[in-house]
């Protein structure tokens, strides 16, 4: 388990035995529940008195101690269970109102059968057999027809609210061995995470859902009163009976509401002590019972005195369980709570509208109706992060799209937005009113919709640009950023050409910088894509996705699919990517070992993890996705460490002292690194069990992930005869070997390199785009921006950080106390590279200055000083800027 997570999941727990033996006991507690159905219906006395006299007064002790142990035992559950192992489950999802009132109808039966038992079900053996065998069929048929738990144990079953309640905080943990792998069917999954789940659901947003559980164990001290105060069989009519039993409970239930709104404490505190009061109640009547039934079993007179000692354990124990839940509450507030921002409701935003020019910026997210006071500096996506509101992450760096926000009021009041962000934003056809909330930074009150206005802007056309007629139709290999960049582009420019993209997976551009989210994350590609469909209707590119092109005939000009079709062309952008290198190590092929570069990389690892309940993780590789991805499965519970082969971290973004906060950052969430190391042989029976360092060190190894680089996918294109090293050769126009043949994004080398940024495939695809065209764009080397995308730290590199000679000034600040770390390098008078690490606003600034290689010349002693508002000033154009490229044509 990680030593910083506060609430484990059933992942993160230690795990006494394995599945496979868990397996072996729940059939044995189904051929228990089946033998006591015999008994029941032989010999009732001796099955009445295991069930009533032990079986059930035992169970709310196990729920209170290890309430686990029964959630993997429970004879119900494993036949709930059976229809999803021998896979012929339906798998159905639950309709609305069966997710709505399945709590109600499980604790209505829970009240309406153990008041049966007043009416001869304590003395009838074959009904209580019966009540079993109709239950397990119950289970069954749920898992039947719902997928997972959500046709019984986690829904209906009547024994659930006594479960949920009793196990919040469970003194032994026994983790879910049943959910393999967990489906995600039900809310608040008790399963997933017993530490926890009670509590989400007391402050679940949806006030109903919570009240149903206040109700309940409000009911519960005096349904429990009133049962034990009804004689067996009753002396009164049954009307009677059940008025005594509604009387009870509404007293029960008003005393619980009435403490409820006279008492400044949450209503978990009160929920707490009726907990402990009912299960004292339960126990002063039931454990003389419990007595009397060893008694009766052993032979052996039992005092009723010998159900004293019981009485008082429960009695102390409870008095820890209550304080244990109430330090479980506290934590569970301070990690839901946000803690830097503070949301203000509609009457607070009035004050803070008065308090407006001495207070913090106020951002306000609408329609939610928050309203959050902010750090100046911090972007609307950290803002929106920490409030919880529902925001995709990207690059972080306003390249990618995924996280577009209306801007309603106070546009004035963020950053200026960079010409990257504006070039994405065109790209995703939004109008002015539209931000990157990870570029834009608050200077003062700003309200934003997370929903951006798609009819702000009508789409972009270039009607200026002269197009070459003869090109007719635009073939794209790939429909990754560089490809559908190349066809925006083309749209844009020409009017009337037919754009056809291929590509290889089955889904639309989607964010790949983020695919790490889908190891850890809920909603698989939900919110991943970047466009909707109907963006490539309005610019009527035929996309074909699932599809792969298999050869291209250079003479015909034809690119030939696998579907059996062929697509003609006038013009054909190569943009298939690239996959990822796959290092030479013994066993790399082995289940378990995985590299991960496309969404269903990622979604293998999060299935296979649960499927074989992993909990140890190695990655091999400390760059940018190695860190991300390593990230990612400490999101998911695994243990993680990762392994790099050389002196420190980001070798290529940042020097030694920069990797040094970044380790102590990573080692400090609970994430090794041991660097200086590298894997040799994966070892295991069926699957990765462990990795062999080539230092002979052996680490155990559930899951090892390979982040050792890329490898362009090149092979159609040299199949083509066209020139090719590392990638496909290009010209500063994109073109290849053939006129008619351009390339774009990780495939193509540009004067012996290969960049495999995100950035530089946007600009090479824009410049593919114009030069196939007919127009004159260049592509030329320039400095390009990475970011850490790992939460709580804000990191980001650009160009050299190292000096290439004596001539060179290099201009570095470290805090040690706050840990930030700033860094320059000056060649010439111009800065050519930075790192910054927690200095969120003002690297934008130095990010442009190193674009631009702004001359600092004149303002080095004040950025020695460590003054570095210059950088900030407008820059003039001296000589060193007019030797820049100049911007892409029209």
């Amino acid at each position: 388990m990680n030593k910083r997570t506060v609430f484990p999941n059933y992942m993160q727990m230690t795990r006494y035995l394995p599945v496979w033996a868990w397996r072996i006991l729940r059939v044995g507690s189904v051929a228990t529940a089946l033998w006591l159905c015999y008994t029941l219906y032989t010999q009732p006395e001796l099955g009445l008195t295991l069930f009533w006299g032990l079986a059930i007064p035992i169970l709310p002790l196990v729920f209170f101690v290890a309430p686990g142990l029964w959630r993997n035992l429970c004879p119900l559950s494993a036949s709930n269970q059976v229809p999803r192992v021998l896979r012929f489950s339906l798998a159905l999802t639950p309709p609305a109102w069966f997710k709505e009132y399945a709590y109600v109808i499980g604790l209505s039966m829970f009240f309406l059968l153990v008041s049966m038992r007043k009416l001869g079900l304590d003395t009838d053996g074959i009904a209580v057999a019966a009540l079993i065998v109709g239950a397990l069929v119950f289970a069954f048929l749920g898992g039947f027809v719902f997928q997972g738990k959500s046709g019984w144990c986690s829904s209906v079953c009547p024994l659930l609210p006594v479960q949920q309640l009793y196990g919040q905080t469970p003194f032994i943990m026994f983790p879910n061995s049943h959910c393999q792998p967990c489906l995600g069917c039900t809310k608040n999954c008790y399963d997933f995470n017993p530490h926890v789940a009670y509590l989400a659901d007391q402050y679940d947003d949806d006030i109903q859902y919570a009240a149903y559980r206040k109700f309940f164990v409000a009911a519960f001290p005096g349904f429990i009163l009133a049962f034990y105060q009804i004689p067996n069989p009753p002396t009164i009519s049954l009307s009677a009976m059940y008025t005594q039993f509604g009387t009870y409970m509404l007293l029960s239930v008003g005393s619980f509401f009435v403490l409820d709104s006279l008492l400044k404490v949450s209503s978990v505190r009160i929920t707490t002590i009726y907990a402990v009061i009912a299960l004292n109640l339960f126990y002063w009547f039931s454990a003389p019972v419990m007595a009397q039934s060893v008694g009766t079993l052993s032979g052996v007179p039992i005092p009723i005195w010998a159900a004293w000692p019981l009485q008082a354990v429960i009695a102390i124990v409870s008095i820890l369980w209550v304080r244990r839940t109430y330090r479980n509450e506290r934590l569970f507030i301070q990690e839901i709570t946000p803690p830097t921002p503070v949301r203000v409701d509609a009457k607070g935003s009035r004050a803070l509208e008065r308090a407006s020019s001495q207070a913090e910026p106020a951002v306000t997210f609408s329609p939610e109706d928050v309203r959050v006071l902010v750090q100046p500096g911090r972007s609307l996506l950290e803002v929106a992060e920490a409030n919880n509101m529902q925001i995709e992450a990207g690059c972080r760096m306003g390249v990618c799209g995924s996280d577009p926000v209306n801007i309603i009021g106070g546009m004035e009041n963020l950053t200026a937005a960079s010409a990257d962000e504006l070039s994405t934003i065109e790209r995703l056809g939004l109008g002015a009113n539209t931000r990157m909330a990870c570029c834009a930074r608050v200077k003062g009150d700003v309200e934003l919709s997370l929903r951006p206005d798609r009819s702000a802007a009508p789409r972009k056309s270039i009607q200026s640009f002269a197009f070459d007629r003869n090109v007719k139709s635009v073939v794209i290999i790939g429909n990754g950023i560089a490809g559908i960049t190349t066809a925006d582009h083309i749209r844009r420019r020409h009017p009337d050409c037919k754009i056809h993209v291929i590509g290889r997976e089955r889904y639309h551009l989607y964010n790949r910088m983020a695919i790490t989210r889908l190891i850890y994350g809920r909603s698989a590609m939900q919110g991943l894509t970047l466009m909707p469909e109907s963006w490539y209707d309005d610019r009527e590119i035929n996309c074909w996705l699932n599809t792969r092109a298999v050869g291209i005939d250079r003479k015909q000009r034809c690119v030939h699919l696998g579907v059996g079709e062929g697509l003609e062309y006038d013009r054909l952008i190569l943009a298939m990517g690239s996959t990822s290198f796959v290092p030479t190590i013994h066993g790399i092929d082995m289940p378990g070992a995985f590299v991960v570069r496309e969404a269903e990389d990622a979604m293998h690892i999060r299935e296979f993890v649960q499927e074989h309940g992993c909990r140890q993780a190695v990655v091999a590789g400390g760059g940018l996705l190695g860190l991300e991805a390593a990230f990612g499965m400490h999101q998911l519970g695994l243990d993680v460490a990762v392994l790099e082969r050389g002196e420190w971290l980001l070798r290529r973004q940042l020097d030694a002292t920069g990797a040094g906060i970044l380790q102590n950052y990573l080692e400090g969430l609970g994430i090794g690194i041991d660097l200086k190391a590298e894997a040799s042989a994966l070892r295991g029976d069926k699957r990765v069990h462990e990795v062999r360092l080539k230092s002979n060190q052996q680490m155990r190894c559930d899951v090892f992930l390979a982040c050792a680089g890329i490898t362009p996918n090149i092979g159609l294109a040299k199949d083509a005869g066209l020139a090719s090293n590392r990638g496909v050769v290009v010209d500063d126009h994109m073109r290849t070997a053939d006129y008619s043949i351009f390339a774009a994004g990780d495939i193509a080398e540009f004067e012996g390199r290969v960049s495999g940024l995100w950035p530089s495939a946007v600009e090479q695809a824009e410049v593919a785009a114009i030069n196939a065209l007919g127009g004159d764009a260049r592509h030329g080397i320039t400095a390009q921006e990475t970011m850490l995308k790992v939460a709580g730290i804000y990191l980001t590199s650009i160009g050299r950080f190292e000096p290439r000679s004596r001539d060179e000034v290099v201009i570095a600040k470290l805090n040690d106390v706050k840990h930030t770390y700033r860094k320059i390098v000056i060649a010439d008078g111009c800065i050519v590279g930075a790192i910054m690490i927690g200095h969120p606003m003002s690297a934008p600034v130095v990010v442009s200055a190193v674009k631009q290689k702004r001359d600092v010349s004149g303002d080095i002693d004040a950025l020695k000083a460590g003054d570095w508002s210059c950088l900030a000033r407008p820059a003039t154009r001296g000589k060193r800027q007019a030797e820049q490229k100049v911007p892409l044509p029209a």
